[in-house]
């Protein structure tokens, strides 16, 4: 299993676009950053009352344009293509975003369009046919888009203006998505606290950041961190002991719906995305245990014939119990024994 990162944009998407079909091999900053953000909007999603399929139903706004973005609109694209009840086109899932870079809005007015395609796998299939917003503010964009999801990957601080906020929340029947996923703290798009008091405490938050929960009129809400070590950990995990000869767009779809699952009826009360106290090492065995179910029902080959034969035989409480017998434990032998009496 090859896991890579802090490549160059531009060599880590060529080298992943090159090789992702003849080796096992994944980017933590494109695939994993992707699989967390939707784990973090299926967390919403289920906040809210809903399933992960219902994320066709939703309004998402980007604000962003780089390799990092641009994993999170085809991951979530991916998603929706394939994780609902009725067919869904690439054209049609592409129709449920709103891009915007540092100059704006990108539609299909947008001269450089094809630049785009060729540096950022295909963003230019997300442009808007509104070319007379084409470079339009992100908050020109929110009132006319009235966005349901609103996620921040511009590396801009404060972009989330309290204006931009406010505008959101009275466009949403639901309560509004906010996720300003830039790091460090002082390139977040907004506060966990800017977000909760623009919205007067409606918003379903998460962050790149991590910031304390917020207590407003008398109830305490959650301010999760969408943090790539629920996902990749897992994923990597379960592709790499389940030996499978790929990592597919639904194995990584599967990751994060797997990390749904462990959501506490406390956490949903608090409105936290994530299981931010279940214990780490159980997240990365029930993800890779669903990891590779999602393999064999894709019929992709798992060369780790002990695990295949434990799922088939067992289920999945076998496998898991297989996964946890093959995770390393960093328990250590002394190296040097005490006399017994001396004390030295």
């Amino acid at each position: 299993m090859i896991q890579f990162e802090d490549f160059q944009s531009k060599h880590a998407i060529h080298s992943l676009t090159r090789y992702k079909h003849e080796y096992l091999m994944f980017n933590d900053d494109i695939q994993g950053t992707a699989a967390t953000v939707l784990a973090g909007l299926y967390g919403a999603l289920k906040v809210q009352g809903f399933s992960p399929e219902d994320i066709r139903n939703k309004s998402i706004l980007i604000c962003g344009a780089g390799s990092a973005a641009s994993g999170v609109a085809l991951t979530i694209r991916n998603a929706i293509t394939f994780n609902t009840g009725e067919k869904i086109t690439k054209e049609e899932a592409s129709k449920r975003f709103w891009i915007t870079d540092k100059e704006g809005l990108i539609t299909t007015a947008r001269k450089d369009l094809d630049a785009l395609e060729d540096t950022f796998f295909d963003l230019s299939s997300f442009a808007r046919s509104e070319e007379h917003l084409e470079k339009a503010s992100i908050l020109e964009t929110v009132k006319a888009a009235k966005p349901d999801v609103i996620i921040g990957l511009s590396a801009c601080a404060g972009i989330f203006t309290k204006e931009i906020l406010r505008t959101m929340n009275e466009n949403c029947p639901n309560m509004p998505i906010i996720f300003p996923l830039s790091n460090p703290t002082s390139r977040a798009e907004c506060t966990a606290e800017d977000a909760q008091i623009a919205t007067n405490g409606r918003a379903i938050f998460a962050s790149g950041s991590p910031f304390d929960d917020v207590t407003l009129n008398g109830m305490t809400i959650a301010s999760s961190q969408c943090n790539n070590r629920f996902i990749f950990p897992g994923l990597a995990l379960g592709a790499a002991l389940g030996q499978t000869t790929k990592v597919s767009n639904a194995m990584i779809n599967k990751a994060a719906e797997a990390l749904v699952e462990l959501l506490s009826i406390e956490e949903i009360e608090k409105r936290a995305t994530f299981p931010d106290n279940y214990p780490i090492r159980e997240v990365s065995c029930h993800l890779a245990c669903r990891v590779i179910e999602q393999a064999i029902a894709e019929d992709i080959k798992i060369g780790n014939k002990v695990a295949y034969e434990r799922f088939m035989e067992g289920g999945p409480h076998a496998l898991k119990e297989y996964i946890r017998s093959k995770m390393w434990d960093p328990v250590y032998r002394p190296l040097v024994y005490l006399s017994q009496g001396r004390g030295e």
